[in-house]
């Protein structure tokens, strides 16, 4: 574990990207950083804390002259890690990066860890989990949607709004706790329970909502996971390698080519889209690719957009074969896409409810496209609002938790249990709730969240 504290050991790391570039941030934090670092300055005026001043980085055994450079300190527990820090701006060579840095380790810093700065901030109370977590997301953003996403979590959005499903519940304990420490008392002996269970209630409502937003804010920070079902040369791959701008999956006139699936990110309109490309849907006697249609049946289902595609070059109405597929997979919504429109233009293609493409002429890739933005938006579109969502699988599973010891105080409560078990269940939500602020998390939990960051954050 990271020291906590005055004995937290120095460190420092590159915060900048690596390679050459016009200036490079080096960043360095922990007990005696100003210490350390002071006598390989020499500063062009007196320096003064959050004060950004020109200074001469120097070694102090040698008196080499290193580079010039802009140094502010600052001091703790008035930093962002809250301990003594200080960043160093540089010229961005890889050859004075690697310089000043030896120097640095010589003087007694560390390597940082990936994540080392904001877990620090962590533990020094100076942000919670959440707040980590949108940090690292603000790095990663490559989409608005992202971006709107990591915000929530930095602003506290869903910190204030954990805060006070925790005010709920422990004012519902507080009813509960008197009636176990004064059994005997006038005033306690008959606690009516309608206070506690009005308090409970409306904490299993805020808690479904919460989960209930899970969806939004994981398409917002993961992306809209858009599956491309079809049967074999319907286009899957092509349509794939097209949305994407290059060749990423093999495509043959061979039917059955895919038989595993590919995954791959991208940006359309903006929006970030994760595009699964599945083997074939049919009738198969060789079991690798029955397993592979088996898996791509499985993708669809888990997928947030299927996209239903038939080759127009079939002259059978699809009709059937789509309400065979709805009624099997139940996606959460799906659209109909005529592939190979160059080829062929049948009458059931040109129903209102098909988008007509043609990857090889271009036709109906830019309405696909928006399409596509319209599905992202339509998941996002709420994400500026002042409520909170939920974004990552660890809120989710913990929100989860929490409702699950409500909805036992709830049972146990029908039955008439003692006021020792309803507390006991409240508390288990408490601390559930806790864990997703990072008041009481493992060891485990942290390294798993922090590990995850760029080095230098």
């Amino acid at each position: 574990m990271i020291g906590v504290g005055p004995e937290a050991q120095p460190i420092a790391a590159l915060a900048t990207g690596s390679g050459a570039a016009a200036v490079a941030v080096i960043r360095l934090s922990g007990h005696s950083c100003h210490q350390l670092l002071l006598p390989c300055l020499n500063w062009a005026d007196r320096w003064q804390a959050r004060q950004l001043r020109v200074a001469t980085i120097s070694d102090p055994r040698t008196g080499e002259h290193l580079d010039d450079a802009m140094v502010v300190l600052f001091g703790g527990p008035k930093s962002f890690t809250g301990e003594d820090s200080a960043e160093i701006q540089c010229h961005g060579g890889p050859y004075i990066i690697r310089r000043i840095l030896e120097l640095l380790f010589r003087q007694g810093f560390r390597p940082a860890e990936p994540g080392e700065f904001t877990r620090r901030a962590f533990l020094n109370g100076k942000l919670d989990l959440t707040a980590a977590e949108g940090i690292k997301a603000l790095v990663e953003a490559q989409s608005h949607q992202q971006w709107l996403a990591a915000r929530h979590l930095t602003e506290g959005k869903l910190k204030s709004a954990i805060e006070n499903l925790r005010r709920l519940l422990v004012e519902a304990l507080a009813y509960l706790a008197a009636q176990i420490d004064f059994p005997d008392e006038g005033d306690t002996a008959h606690v009516d329970l309608v206070p506690v269970r009005e308090r409970v209630l409306e904490a299993v409502n805020a808690i479904t909502s919460l989960i209930g937003s899970y969806d939004d804010g994981r398409v917002a920070s993961q992306g809209l996971t858009v599956a491309l079902f079809g049967a074999p040369n319907a286009g899957k791959s092509t349509l794939m390698n097209t949305l994407l701008g290059r060749e990423r999956a093999i495509v043959t006139p061979i039917a059955g080519t895919t038989r595993d699936y590919l995954e791959e990110s991208c940006l359309i309109d903006g929006r970030l889209i994760r595009l699964i490309d599945m083997a074939g849907v049919r009738a198969s006697q060789d079991p690798v690719e029955a397993m592979g249609v088996e898996k791509a049946r499985q993708l669809a289902r888990e997928a947030d957009l299927v996209l239903f595609l038939v080759a127009s070059d079939q002259t059978e109405s699809p009709e059937a074969q789509l309400a065979a597929w709805t009624g099997e997979l139940l996606p959460r919504s799906h659209l109909c896409i005529a592939t190979k429109a160059d080829l062929s233009a049948p009458t059931w293609a040109r129903s209102p409810n098909w988008i007509q493409i043609s990857c090889q002429s271009g036709t109906g890739i830019r309405e696909l496209s928006l399409a596509l933005a319209r599905q992202v938006d339509l998941h996002v579109g709420n994400l500026a609002a002042e409520h909170a969502y939920v974004t990552s699988a660890r809120q989710h599973h913990a929100l989860r938790n929490a409702l699950e010891g409500l909805n036992k105080f709830n049972l146990a409560d029908a039955d008439g249990a003692y006021v020792e078990l309803l507390a006991f269940e409240l508390q288990e939500s408490v601390k559930a709730l806790r864990t997703i602020v990072g008041e009481i998390d493992t060891e485990d939990v942290l390294d798993k969240v922090f590990s995850q960051f760029c080095v230098g954050k």
